[in-house]
């Protein structure tokens, strides 16, 4: 599971990246469009030994680094504080000019007394807490042409 929260130790094949996320609260809508780096999701990629293998393959075919894709997901908004600057999956990525990969994943928010709810359940709570952290649960992915 992917958490966003801590700092983690990435690999994809050969490749070793450190991974810091730190959310900033800003006041954006609800779900409003972000990108970030490929290499913060390597940890949910890293979750298929079979997705890994293909990203692999696909970066040695385009001379890329991980750090060269960029990578879009929803933005969380206010409604989604504290968590309201970080993206969630899908996350849909651009390899080549014409490459994109998906990757569909649970949106698991872990609250501070350890239990874990979904990201529609944790919307909805009145008293949302001062802290929590967004993981992920890889579900799947697809190459597409565009």
């Amino acid at each position: 599971m992917l958490n966003f929260t801590s700092r983690n130790a990435i690999k994809l094949g050969a490749v070793i990246t450190p991974l810091i996320i730190v959310g900033c609260f800003g006041s954006q809508a609800a779900l409003a469009g972000g990108s970030l780096s490929f290499t913060e999701i390597l940890p949910l990629v890293n979750q298929s030994k079979k997705l890994q293998k293909e990203i692999n393959q696909t970066l040695l075919e385009t001379g890329k680094k991980p750090s060269d894709i960029t990578c879009v997901g929803e933005r969380l908004g206010k409604r989604f504080a504290p968590l309201d600057a970080f993206r969630v999956a899908p996350f849909r990525c651009q390899f080549k000019n014409d490459k994109y990969l998906t990757v569909e994943a649970r949106n698991i928010i872990k609250l501070p007394n350890g239990k874990s709810t979904s990201l529609e359940k944790f919307e909805k709570l009145t008293n949302k807490p001062k802290s929590a952290s967004l993981n992920f649960r890889l579900k799947s992915w697809n190459w597409t042409k565009s």
